[in-house]
C-alpha cells in the first residue's frame, strides 16, 4: 500500500472511521459490492477486503492504492494503533432461550 495513504488509515481510531476512510477511497472507482474487515488485536493489524460491482475496477483501485488482490478481492493490510477500537465489549455466546429448553428435556 502507498505510504501515505497507510499512515492515513493508520489514524482511525475505530473501524467506524475506518471504514469511512476505505469507503472513501473507493467511491471514484463505482459501487462497492463486498467489505470486509478483519481485526487482528494481536498484530495489530486490520486486514481489509473490497469488491467492487464492476470487476474491471478491481485491478484500476488495486494499483490506485499500490495494494494486491487475493482472489479478485482488493486487499490492503492497515497496521492500527494499540488502541484500536477502544474498549469493545466482549459478549459470552449463550444459546438462546429456546435451545436451552431443549437440551434439558429427557428423551
Amino acid at each position: 500500500m502507498k505510504p501515505e495513504l497507510m499512515e492515513r488509515l493508520s489514524s482511525a481510531a475505530d473501524f467506524q472511521a475506518l471504514t469511512r476512510l476505505v469507503l472513501a477511497l473507493c467511491e471514484p472507482y463505482g459501487p462497492v459490492h463486498s467489505f470486509r474487515l478483519i481485526h487482528n488485536r494481536g498484530a495489530g493489524r486490520v486486514a481489509c477486503f473490497i469488491e467492487l460491482e464492476s470487476a474491471k475496477q478491481q485491478p484500476v483501485l488495486a494499483r490506485a492504492l499500490g495494494s494486491s488482490a487475493v482472489n479478485g478481492a482488493v486487499c490492503l493490510d492497515i497496521p492500527v494503533r494499540r488502541d484500536f477500537g477502544g474498549t469493545a465489549r466482549i459478549l459470552p455466546l449463550v444459546p438462546p432461550p429456546a435451545a436451552k429448553a431443549a437440551s434439558h428435556v429427557a428423551p
